[in-house]
């Protein structure tokens, strides 16, 4: 099978070198094959016993002279495709440049190689590099989402502090020279220090009597009792009140503590609405009160 030519004059060279070459080792093949073939045709020959000396001498190998005929055309072929040769490729170059062409070839053949490992390389590192962005947008989206619970749950603590918080408009202070009705706020409860307004009536049944000699007396509510702040005890507390401490002779003093601020708001709004003044003090876990007079108390 002769190769396709283009018109460029080194190419035919190279084209026409390339068919001598498959034409001369084509021959050598064949002229192979045709010793093969008359070595094998002799061997038979003599190995067969000889039926009479008239068919040896008047039978002649038409087979044998067709294979020497043939060996001898190809041998011609082959001399005229060797001068052939010769005349295209004095120097050699030729030769030398099909070698170097069929290394090119296999050097191409090892880069495609290379070049088809690399580019699975590649697709892996591609795989993993895509992984690691479905990666991080997974994590961007927990982040997000944390975010999010955050946000939610900041605006849920603002709504609840501003339910909690009141703005409280203070009324001035005024210099009080009226008597003190004590209440106190703890444990979220509130207490009345007095059962009347009789000086000597304390309340022992919501307080721990802690000292009563040399004219104080020091007391602390019990936790299990007073009253919870609720609508209903803060009415009987106005009831308790205008029955006992007028506010035209009494203001009313509310010790609170640290743990019941809340219920502050409603204590006093109730105090307030019944027309009666107040002054607050301030308590903590080591306060014990005294039954001693303040004197100067300012009110509001």
């Amino acid at each position: 099978m002769k190769r396709s030519r283009s018109d460029d004059d080194q190419q035919d060279s190279l084209d026409l070198l390339l068919d001598t070459v498959s034409n001369v080792f084509g021959g050598v093949m064949f002229l192979t094959l045709l010793a093969a073939l008359l070595i094998l045709a002799r061997g038979s020959s003599s190995v067969d016993e000889p039926e009479s000396e008239q068919s040896i001498e008047t039978t002649k190998p038409v087979n044998t002279t067709l294979l020497e005929a043939e060996a001898r055309r190809t041998a011609v072929a082959l001399e005229t495709q060797k001068r052939m040769l010769e005349r295209l490729d004095p120097d050699g170059s030729l030769s030398e440049k099909v070698q170097r062409l069929s290394s090119l070839e296999s050097t191409l053949m090892l880069a495609r190689r290379h070049a088809r490992r690399a580019d699975g390389k590649l697709d892996s590192q591609e795989q993993a590099r895509l992984d690691q962005q479905a990666a991080e947008s997974d994590l961007e989206g927990q982040i997000e989402a944390l975010e999010k619970e955050i946000a939610e749950q900041e605006n849920q603590a603002k709504q609840m502090r501003s339910q909690s918080e009141r703005t409280v408009q203070f009324r001035p202070l005024t210099r009080s020279q009226t008597g003190e009705a004590v209440l106190l706020l703890r444990y979220g409860r509130w207490y009345s220090l007095l059962t009347s307004e009789d000086p000597g009536s304390l309340n022992r049944e919501d307080f721990f009597l802690l000292r009563d000699s040399g004219g104080v007396t020091r007391v602390t509510p019990k936790p299990h009792r007073g009253h919870p702040v609720n609508d209903a005890s803060l009415s009987q507390l106005t009831m308790f009140l205008k029955a006992n401490f007028s506010n035209q002779q009494y203001h009313v003093v509310i010790a609170v503590w640290d743990d019941s601020f809340t219920e502050f708001n409603p204590l006093k709004d109730a105090l307030v609405e019944s027309g009666y003044q107040y002054r607050t003090l301030p308590c903590d876990s080591s306060s014990r009160l005294s039954n001693q007079y303040a004197a100067d108390a300012y009110v509001q």
